[in-house]
């Protein structure tokens, strides 16, 4: 990975967990935040980050955004939300790399399987720690239930109809570091 996408996707990734994190604050409906349309697009900067990097590279990524997004988080969320933001982030993504590049390497051929297995499952990792740490205690729990599954159907409608995107971007990347060699 040279350091001018180092760099951009380090910046992306901060930019999206900050913009996530405030975002997260405000309520769509009873059971949806404007948070779960903005955060999946993070997902989707892994895998194609993944399916043209290596594992180790794609996580170095990841580490830094989350490092360069902790202070402006801390500054514009809830510290329970910046908690569980920056928790949810850390499992969650590590768990979209790791099974991106196992399935990458089982069915090296399945790009749609690798793109939405990893995030499907992953983005249940991170709703299900988001919620439980940002609203324990201060919303009722039916109400902390309705978000998680609010917001985990978006994030799999998201995650589906972001496939054609993946596809896309993937082949965009291959083509010009093809061009590049």
């Amino acid at each position: 990975m040279s350091n001018r996408v180092f760099y951009v996707s380090v910046t992306i990734f901060a930019l999206l967990i900050i913009a996530s994190n405030y975002t997260v604050q405000f309520p769509i409906n009873e059971w949806l935040t404007y948070g779960a349309v903005v955060y999946p697009v993070t997902f989707l900067l892994t895998d194609v980050l993944g399916e043209n990097y290596h594992k180790k590279e794609v996580l170095r990524v990841v580490l830094w955004g989350i490092v360069i997004a902790i202070v402006p988080t801390i500054m514009i969320a809830d510290w329970r939300i910046a908690l569980g933001s920056i928790t949810a982030f850390v499992v969650s993504q590590t768990l979209d790399v790791n099974i991106f590049h196992f399935v990458k390497k089982k069915a090296e051929r399945l790009w749609w399987l690798r793109n939405n297995v990893s995030t499907i499952i992953s983005q249940a990792f991170d709703t299900i720690l988001f919620f439980a740490i940002a609203f324990a205690f201060v919303l009722p729990a039916d109400a902390i239930v309705k978000m998680i599954m609010g917001d985990y159907m978006v994030k799999i409608a998201m995650a589906l109809l972001d496939t054609p995107f993946f596809y896309l971007i993937a082949i965009r990347f291959r083509t010009l570091f093809a061009q590049k060699a």
